[in-house]
């Protein structure tokens, strides 16, 4: 009954703790959609950090348009508290140089991935991470004049035209915010469920123990029960021998009895006999012998 006890106290902690370590275990990776005015961002990062931990953030984007043209591109992450926001980190995810005529190449508004890695401080309160990304971007136009610079000529009535084309474009920024790791951070709740968590740990190390020990009682326990189930066994193989043999004297005993009993009659037979015999002869010794006795009444006739 003990053991079973024990093993139930052993199941409840052992899914007690599995809870727990469920808690611990490693957070799932969240994504987020970013939306900019000139590009898509597809974030993913862990839904939860510690303080202390790393955290790696990737970034996903594809520009709206084949038009645009990337200034720059960045993101800075922070987390908030009550005293307000706290930079952490800041990234640059695309940076494009400009050309000699001071406006972007095409090549860079292309899809891109970058990962880049923060880290949170020890001190940090439970609170969350935040990002906030940034764009600049310009809108190329060209339009053509007939001033210098100009890249040809034509005759146009006898006359030599000169023209040229200029670019034309506008910059604009956009920014956007996004919600980055839950950072779990020491709370008297947390401590009390490490507390209880490591307590509990210790029972199920205890109760482990224990049960290991009930094992081995029981292995011992079994194999002494099976000792004295053994010399049981011979017990009553003995007591079986002994009451045949019991069994086989009582019935020679018996028989013994029977015999004396016998021989004992035989002899006083034989000793009766000897004196009845005696008394015969005795008493046919007093008789008178028929022949002498005197005749009485008529005489006998003869027979012709």
């Amino acid at each position: 009954m003990k053991s079973v006890h024990v093993f139930l106290v052993t199941t409840a902690l052992l899914l007690s703790v599995s809870l727990f370590s469920a808690a611990f275990a490693q957070p799932a990776q969240v994504s987020y959609t970013v939306n900019l005015k000139s590009f898509s961002l597809q974030v993913t990062y862990p839904s939860e950090v510690m303080p202390g931990d790393t955290v790696t953030v990737t970034v996903q984007g594809s520009p709206k348009s084949n038009s645009i043209y990337l200034q720059s591109l960045s993101a800075t992450i922070y987390y908030a508290d009550a005293a307000g926001l706290h930079q952490l980190a800041s990234q640059n995810l695309v940076n494009s140089s400009t050309n000699a005529y001071g406006y972007y190449g095409a090549s860079t508004t292309g899809s891109f991935s970058k990962s880049f890695a923060v880290n949170v401080p020890q001190n940090t309160p439970r609170t969350s991470l935040v990002a906030i990304f940034s764009e600049t971007v310009q809108s190329n136009n060209y339009y053509y004049s007939d001033y210098w610079p100009y890249s040809g000529s034509y005759w146009y009535y006898g006359n030599p035209f000169f023209y040229a084309y200029y670019p034309s474009y506008s910059t604009a920024t956009d920014q956007a915010i996004a919600p980055l790791s839950y950072i779990k951070a020491t709370t008297p709740e947390y401590v009390a469920l490490q507390s209880e968590y490591q307590m509990l740990q210790q029972q199920l190390n205890q109760t482990q123990a224990q049960n290991q020990q009930l094992q081995t009682t029981i292995t011992q326990q079994s194999a002494m029960i099976s000792q004295l189930n053994q010399q049981l066994t011979s017990a009553n193989t003995t007591a079986q021998t002994y009451q045949t043999v019991a069994a086989v004297f009582v019935i020679i005993a018996v028989a013994l009895a029977a015999l004396s009993i016998y021989q004992l009659r035989s002899k006083r037979k034989l000793a009766t006999q000897p004196s009845n015999s005696a008394a015969t002869v005795a008493s046919a010794r007093a008789a008178p012998s028929p022949s002498r006795r005197p005749r009485t009444g008529s005489k006998t006739q003869s027979t012709p």
